[in-house]
């Protein structure tokens, strides 16, 4: 009997599933530092923090590429954010706003009056969108659903509608070149659950079929993190072909707080676990079986909160002081 089996450890990044980066990444990616060099007045543009309210990941096992079988196991796991308001997130999000100022201003930095930003025909012409903006899965039934967020800015504050991918709109780079002020767009991603190892709910699918076991797991675990790709983007001007002004400081390895802040639940539907005995049936059949567990993460807000500041502080002490130290 030949043997199939996966384990899923994803690597976290700001567009994909959270996880466990590797051993290789660096704990800040730095793109274009010349862009800093010798510019130490900035303006504080558009500060957002998100926070990740859903997410899923999976885990399939199948046959190798050249094997006559066609068989596979899948499994997936959705867990969910409770028990942290919106004004919660809120104080975090101006906590972390006003010690990333701090920081800027104790590395040197001055921060020019954002009036002038604010009265620039090129920012008044980028569409904004009133805190918070949450999104929703789309067609959660029938897909299990996408990752789901709510993203605030600073009390009082708008936030920049940005275009695929969460790049800022191409008016943002032109204010900053007429402003002759660079403008910084500083955007986190805080993530309440990781997928990976040392974990502590796994999902699971496991069966023969045809003398072939075919066995996947997908397991998560409680721990508040800052996730790779999150940072700040420093906008002096627009990019050409041979000329790019700009440059960027990232989130390389993620920044965590790991251990518990609430309550694990299964929450799995009896629709969702009548899907899964049908296809562990069927699966006799078709050689091919499925299975879905959905998990329910109560958190104690005091303790989410706690933690996720701590990362969010960490996370402006890494990126500003690598901004500081190729400027």
């Amino acid at each position: 009997m030949k043997n199939i089996a996966v384990l899923l450890v994803l690597s976290l990044s700001l567009f994909g599933c959270a996880g466990i980066a590797t051993k290789q990444a660096e704990p800040v990616v730095t793109d274009n530092a010349e862009a800093f060099s010798g510019k130490n007045r900035v303006i504080l543009g558009d500060f957002r923090v998100s926070f990740v309210t859903f997410d899923k990941s999976s885990a399939k096992a199948e046959s190798p590429m050249f094997s006559s079988e066609r068989g596979y196991a899948k499994s997936t796991l959705r867990a969910k954010l409770t028990g942290v308001p919106d004004s919660v997130m809120q104080q975090l999000t101006d906590a972390a706003y006003r010690d990333f100022e701090a920081k800027l201003k104790a590395s040197g930095y001055t921060l020019v009056d954002g009036r002038a930003l604010a009265d620039s025909a090129d920012w008044q012409k980028m569409d904004k969108e009133t805190s918070p903006v949450k999104t929703t899965s789309s067609f959660k039934a029938w897909t299990g659903g996408s990752r789901e967020t709510a993203t605030f800015a600073p009390s009082g504050m708008t936030l920049v509608e940005r275009g695929a991918n969460g790049i800022m709109p191409y008016h943002a780079y032109v204010a900053a070149d007429k402003l002759g002020t660079p403008i910084l767009s500083v955007n986190y991603l805080v993530h309440f659950v990781y997928f990976g190892s040392e974990t502590d709910y796994q999902s699971n699918v496991a069966y023969d079929y045809k003398g072939a076991e075919y066995s996947a797991e997908v397991s998560a675990g409680q721990g508040v993190q800052v996730v790779p790709g999150s940072g700040i983007e420093f906008m002096s001007g627009a990019a050409g072909t041979f000329n790019n002004p700009n440059g960027r400081v990232t989130v390389g390895t993620p920044v965590v707080v790991p251990g518990p802040f609430g309550r694990s639940e299964d929450a799995t539907s009896g629709m969702q676990k009548a899907a899964n005995a049908f296809s562990s049936v069927l699966g006799m059949v078709s050689g091919s079986a499925s299975s879905a567990k959905e998990i329910n993460i109560k958190a104690d807000p005091d303790v989410y909160a706690a933690n996720a500041k701590k990362a969010l502080l960490s996370a402006n002490e890494r990126l500003v002081s690598a901004l500081a130290a190729a400027k």
